[in-house]
């Protein structure tokens, strides 16, 4: 079994070293923090891990975009998805297809995990971050992949690294941050509150030397986003 991730950007799930637009593994891969995540996560329910023994492959958001665009619209009834729940469905479509295909080239089974920040506002309610969650499972069923993973944090990637940096008192009441807005922009944004814990600019490389020191405890970490994630993973990893 190997693994297939893909992402946002190098903050989240990391980057290529080149531009070849097709997956890559070993040094031609820069991991980032969510990376270290999903390796942390399968190496204790299997025992060994997936980045060090170059069984983790990384395709990067413009090839599933790209490949999102060449699928054909569903045949099989269903119901309607309004544009950013469609979006969600057709990106897990275009990276199972991709997994399937990479599966069939090495003659093994494959799981994909698909990284996506949730966003939203303060007022968006679980439900729409269910829905979005939901058509990315679609996604990977209509194309027949049985190990797909979304990897969706609410709001965004920041507030589950935040539950395990904050001061003073880290891994407590973390489902808060969950209700805070996803905008960037905002005066008191994840972002921000982010680099004031880290006392530094959140890097890919500096966000990964927090899992290297051991500042993050993926395991204490209590999200609703991050438990249905890694509850998820560790289902498809049996």
């Amino acid at each position: 079994m190997f693994l297939l991730v893909s992402g946002e950007g190098a903050t989240d799930m990391g980057r290529a070293a080149g531009n070849t637009g097709q997956p890559c593994r070993g040094s031609d891969f820069l991991p980032g923090p969510m990376a270290l995540i999903v390796d942390r996560i399968a190496e204790n329910r299997l025992g060994y891990p997936f980045l060090g023994s170059g069984l983790m492959y990384f395709i990067d958001e413009t090839r599933v975009i790209r490949q999102a665009k060449t699928l054909k619209p569903p045949t099989l009834p269903g119901k309607r998805r309004d544009t950013e729940t469609a979006f969600f469905f057709r990106t897990a479509r275009a990276l199972a297809c991709i997994a399937l295909a990479l599966g069939r080239e090495n003659g093994d089974g494959v799981v994909a995990v698909l990284f996506r920040d949730a966003d939203g506002t303060q007022s968006a309610g679980r439900g729409e971050w269910q829905r979005k969650f939901d058509s990315m499972l679609d996604g990977f069923t209509y194309e027949r992949l049985a190990g797909g993973v979304p990897m969706l944090p609410k709001p965004k990637s920041e507030a589950w690294l935040l539950c395990a940096l904050k001061s003073p008192q880290p891994y407590q009441n973390c489902a808060a941050l969950e209700d805070e807005s996803g905008n960037d922009r905002s005066p008191n944004s994840l972002k921000r509150q982010l680099a004031a814990a880290m006392g530094q600019e959140p890097t890919r490389e500096t966000l990964c030397d927090q899992f290297v020191s051991g500042a993050v405890d993926i395991y204490r970490i209590d999200m609703p986003s991050f438990n249905a994630f890694r509850d998820r993973l560790e289902q498809v990893l049996k």
